[in-house]
């Protein structure tokens, strides 16, 4: 029963799997172009994090992270490098939430 369990967490993309935190360099490249005001170079960057986000395990964190993406990408494609870099930087803080499964402590 437990394996099954076990299984469906799996399917679900449960917290105890998601490690979004590979995004994060990715992101990073993305930011710093957008302060430089590349708008290529950010528009390129974002379109291709946005591909690697959606190819990540679904997830709560996932679906937040493509939702500003997204808005990421149609501020870059309007010129609003500014706005674009915000939405970056929100989904990067969802990135950092995440990671590998922490165990561990006692005493």
């Amino acid at each position: 029963m437990s394996a099954l369990l076990n299984g469906v967490g799996h399917a679900a993309g449960g917290p105890m799997n998601e490690d979004l935190t590979p995004l994060a360099a990715p992101a990073q490249k993305v930011v710093e172009a957008g302060k430089r005001g590349e708008a290529e170079a950010f528009l390129t960057e974002a379109k291709d994090l946005l591909a690697k986000a959606k190819e990540m395990p679904a997830s709560a964190a996932q679906q937040r992270i493509v939702g500003k993406l997204k808005i990421a990408v149609a501020e870059g494609k309007d010129g609003k490098l500014t706005e674009g870099v915000q939405a970056v930087e929100e989904a990067m803080t969802d990135m950092k939430k995440s990671g590998p499964p922490k165990f561990g402590g006692g005493t």
